[in-house]
């Protein structure tokens, strides 16, 4: 994962749900920007690295999340129409992770988050 400046973001995030971690390799961050890149153009083909869901999974999905302090939102962006995805718990948490992250950063009030 990486923070990079946008024009409508002020930082955003590239990761897929497969892979993740706090200190990915360059070489994996370089394929997650060609993917979501390739997402964008149509042209990704469809990669399953924990199995096929059901018959409407469309495969692995790269993605951004990503804050945009001028106007106060968290921004998450597929690079496709996407309808719903599905992730282990593990990734689930991290990703819960980086959107409180991004909130804190991009909102004006005091956040407070409740768990169970």
């Amino acid at each position: 994962m990486s923070i990079t400046a946008s024009s409508t973001l002020t930082k955003e995030i590239e990761m897929s749900f497969q892979h993740h971690g706090d200190n990915p390799f360059e070489q994996e961050q370089s394929r997650l920007i060609e993917r979501l890149k390739q997402q964008q153009e149509g042209m990704a083909k469809r990669e399953y690295p924990n199995g096929r869901l059901n018959a409407s999974d469309d495969g692995e999905v790269a993605f951004k999340i990503g804050g945009d302090g001028e106007r106060g939102v968290v921004v998450i962006d597929f690079g496709k129409p996407v309808t719903w995805v599905g992730m282990t718990p593990q990734q689930a948490v991290e990703m819960a992770q980086l959107m409180i992250k991004n909130a804190r950063e991009v909102s004006k009030e005091p956040l407070r988050v409740v768990i169970g």
